[in-house]
């Protein structure tokens, strides 16, 4: 695999995004997968792409993003894309993506102070939204890249332009999205929140857009 460098660079260029996101999916990817000895019967097409995340590759490059995780550091949003392409190949793509959001979105909310997330969930429920929105677009943003995220309040909304979604055909990356979102607004409003869907990238819309409704 040469999606990802042996070493990620000191400056990654403008529109690079936080180093979790290709840590957390090359984590999924090897969660995901499973060691197994070669049966006689075995499907080899099927079964070697599910090993990926056990080789030496995926061992070396969680390594390097660990390190740039830990130095605080952005990464090339194009070896980014590579990655999910890859996995988009992949029969539990879905799967992979809803846990790669989860885990991003796990280790944004770890960072935020315990005492400010009981008094989000505290609030009513429509300023408890407003900081959700607030700390969704600051994590989306990490994700996807400064300029392509968007929130509005009437209605309470959240866009992503993503270049991978607008190509995806299957319309799985949203999935990705849509999980970091969901952990985001549960751990600011708890869980009467429901997300919805709207627009979709790959249906031809400008954006990926999901409807944040109370109760």
């Amino acid at each position: 695999m040469n999606a990802v460098r042996d070493e990620v660079p000191r400056d990654a260029p403008r529109g690079a995004v936080w180093a979790f996101l290709p840590l957390s999916l090359l984590q999924a990817v090897r969660a995901h997968d499973r060691p197994g000895e070669i049966l006689e019967d075995e499907d080899l097409t099927a079964s070697l792409p599910r090993r990926l995340g056990l080789s030496d590759v995926i061992d070396r490059e969680i390594r390097n993003y660990e390190r740039a995780a830990k130095r605080g550091r952005r990464v090339d949003s194009n070896d980014v894309t590579n990655l999910m392409r890859l996995v988009l190949r992949r029969p539990d793509a879905e799967a992979i993506l809803r846990d790669t959001g989860r885990r991003v979105a796990a280790e944004y909310i770890r960072r935020v102070p315990g005492a400010w997330l009981r008094v989000a969930r505290a609030l009513p429920t429509r300023a408890s939204l407003a900081l959700a929105r607030r700390g969704s677009r600051r994590l989306l943003r990490r994700m996807a890249g400064d300029d392509a995220v968007q929130t509005t309040r009437r209605p309470s909304a959240v866009r992503v332009t993503s270049e991978v979604a607008r190509t995806d055909a299957t319309s799985t990356v949203c999935v990705l999205f849509a999980a970091a979102l969901e952990e985001m607004v549960r751990a600011y409003a708890g869980d009467q929140p429901r997300i919805t869907q709207a627009r979709c990238a790959t249906h031809g819309a400008p954006f990926c857009e999901w409807l944040i409704a109370e109760g």
